[in-house]
């Protein structure tokens, strides 16, 4: 086209070769396969204070609706951002250093470790997940993925050929995850844990 264009006369007209790649898949045809199915889901009872339950609330809220392309990672802290006070979160109960500590954004690790076992039951690909230093009572033993600004955090791949969403949602003192995508084959995913060991705690008296 360029070429036609500098050769041609001033007022003439320059006809240009077009070359038209009809898609593989079209938007009609995406229409009925995409979020049609539910690929995992998991729910969690909030406990705790107010702070701490409107916490869990405020972060399930930022990534409702977050959508991921075929190879996309969900970031959890970049998703929710830094926990501060302008963002509407308050200081709730959280593990620090092996201590319980009131901090800016408590609780919300119940939001990454929910998420993490719909994503387990969804099949996904885990990219990163830590677990906390205590037994989380609020999903099954194993199933815990603690966050934490600046230090852990949670992400997860779309490692299937479809869209996926992440749909939460709160109420009733329950926070609830839900990826739905697109199904292409009839697996299931069951989890089972097992206890290896446990390490007594020790005991130190502090007058």
């Amino acid at each position: 086209a360029s070429a036609a264009l500098e050769g041609a006369a001033w007022g003439s007209d320059v006809s240009v070769p077009l070359a038209v790649t009809e898609p593989t898949v079209s938007t009609e045809s995406l229409r009925d396969l995409l979020f049609r199915d539910v690929l995992g889901s998991a729910t969690s009872k909030v406990g705790g204070s107010a702070n701490r339950k409107s916490n869990v609330a405020l972060a399930a809220s930022t990534f409702n609706g977050r959508i991921l392309l075929p190879g996309e990672v969900f970031a959890y802290n970049q998703v929710v951002g830094q926990r501060t006070e302008a963002a509407g979160f308050k200081k709730a109960g959280a593990y620090s250093n092996g201590e319980t500590v009131q901090e800016l954004g408590g609780g919300v690790c119940q939001d990454s470790s929910t998420l993490y076992c719909a994503a387990l039951y969804a099949n996904l690909e885990i990219v990163e997940r830590h677990n906390h230093s205590y037994v989380s009572s609020y999903v099954p033993i194993g199933m815990d993925a603690t966050v934490s600004w600046g230090g852990p955090d949670f992400q997860f791949r779309n490692n299937t050929d479809y869209p996926i969403k992440v749909v939460a949602s709160y109420a009733n003192s329950k926070v609830t995850f839900q990826i739905v995508g697109t199904k292409t084959d009839d697996y299931s995913v069951k989890i089972t844990t097992e206890t290896i060991s446990t390490t007594a705690p020790t005991v130190q008296e502090v007058p």
